[in-house]
């Protein structure tokens, strides 16, 4: 009896310093994970910022091409083609941070709500990137003579395609608003 005794003071300082290793290692641990996160939410907002800043920059343009063109579709002049309109400026919107988030699982340590709206603003950028090759593709392919028809052909398609586009960006907008707002507020 005296020997288990001796065998148990033994054994309980060696599993109490086990245990206190373990409880250390998970600690550290916890706090690699938690910089981990914090360093994706912050350069996901970044590149959700730098986003919206660059389409906030073409917005207004997309616009008055949209106006200008409705203008003119509904007020028929002799023109030799719309000088107003400088290209589609419609722009490519990166994902990168979001992707490294993936691709490392640690997009995994954000709550679930933060997830589903990360999702939901990507998917609104997608199609905005997708919307915007359509639209070049389809106005690549139209004729640029002076004519009469070949002008409001092109008028149409534009005022068509504008007005989707200008649509496509406000929703963008809005939705990176909602975003960076819960992306900003505390993890719990």
């Amino acid at each position: 009896m005296k020997h288990l005794g001796s065998l148990l003071l033994q054994i309980i300082p060696v599993m109490i310093g086990v245990y206190l290793g373990f409880l250390v290692t998970d600690c550290s641990s916890e706090k690699q994970t938690n910089e981990k996160r914090n360093a994706l939410v912050k350069n996901i907002s970044a590149e959700l910022t730098s986003n919206k800043n660059r389409l906030e920059q073409v917005v207004d343009y997309h616009r008055m091409v949209r106006d200008s063109v409705r203008y003119y579709l509904q007020h028929p002049k002799p023109i030799s083609g719309p000088g107003f309109f400088r290209g589609t400026n419609t722009m490519t919107l990166p994902r990168s941070a979001f992707e490294t988030g993936i691709q490392t699982g640690i997009i995994n340590e954000l709550s679930i709500d933060k997830i589903q709206a990360l999702n939901t603003t990507y998917t609104h950028q997608d199609s905005y990137n997708e919307f915007g090759m359509l639209m070049l593709q389809g106005l690549i392919t139209m004729d640029f003579d002076e004519s009469k028809e070949s002008i409001e052909k092109i008028f149409r398609f534009l005022s068509i395609s504008m007005t989707d586009v200008v649509i496509k960006e406000e929703d963008l907008l809005k939705q990176y608003d909602k975003t960076l707002s819960l992306l900003n507020s505390e993890e719990k």
